[in-house]
């Protein structure tokens, strides 16, 4: 099974070299990155959702050769949803199993659009806030700039969203929450509203120990809770429509 892994804000699929060497044989992973970052550093940003979806939906349409499951964290989960409704409207299918890691449930989102135009000192203040970006980096005013313009351009797109329904996923959607993920948990009904995005009544959930940034934290406990996920996949023990 290929499994398409989608980054948080402002990372790229270098934060899933580790799964690389620890997912059994039966998993392919792929991770994917969007331009601005990693080996696409040299290209532009991009701070539209068509563009975004239009990207990462070119990356992946040629490695679909069978199953397929999808694992975002943060606005990866959100990345994720919609490409792969987008390629279910040209008539793709969809995925075997869909994760949403560390991500408020798509209607759930809050309007946000002051991203692109903030000054640096609110921006980087947000991301001391969020704790997941390196304080001797954010102190360092040559790597800011260097990673500013993706980072604004990653916010602007997760301040952007705006929900629509369909098409439904048809297939079990899986979430991950960290305990201490303030940035979600505090929105009542914000992980519990993923299950309405498929028509599966498939529904599960994990709560995995760590902030907003549990991925890197608790990585192992990450990595064998989507094994596990896929294995009953796998086996058929998860309903696919």
């Amino acid at each position: 099974m290929t499994l398409f892994l989608f980054p948080y804000a402002g990372g790229n699929g270098n934060i899933f070299r580790p799964w690389l060497s620890r997912l059994p044989a039966w998993i392919r992973p792929v991770p994917l990155s969007l331009p601005g970052r990693g080996s696409r550093f040299s290209e532009k940003p991009v701070t539209s959702w068509p563009d975004a979806i239009a990207d990462m939906q070119q990356q992946i349409s040629g490695q679909i050769s069978g199953r397929y499951a999808i694992f975002g964290h943060s606005l990866g989960a959100i990345l994720g949803y919609e490409v792969a409704k987008s390629l279910m409207r040209v008539g793709r299918p969809s995925p075997m199993w869909f994760c949403a890691s560390g991500c408020a449930a798509p209607a759930c989102r809050e309007w946000d659009d002051h991203w692109l135009s903030c000054p640096d000192e609110e921006f980087v203040e947000r991301l001391r806030e969020l704790s997941g970006t390196p304080p001797e980096l954010l102190e360092n005013i040559e790597l800011l700039n260097l990673i500013l313009p993706v980072l604004r351009a990653d916010f602007h797109l997760s301040g952007t969203y705006e929900f629509a329904p369909e098409p439904r996923l048809r297939c079990p959607v899986h979430v991950l929450r960290g305990t201490g993920d303030d940035e979600v948990n505090e929105k009542e009904g914000s992980l519990e509203k993923w299950a309405e995005v498929t028509v599966s009544s498939d529904f599960s959930s994990t709560t995995i120990e760590g902030g907003h940034f549990f991925l890197q934290t608790s990585q192992d406990a990450v990595i064998h809770d989507v094994v596990t996920r896929l294995a009953m996949v796998r086996e058929g023990r998860h309903e696919h429509v």
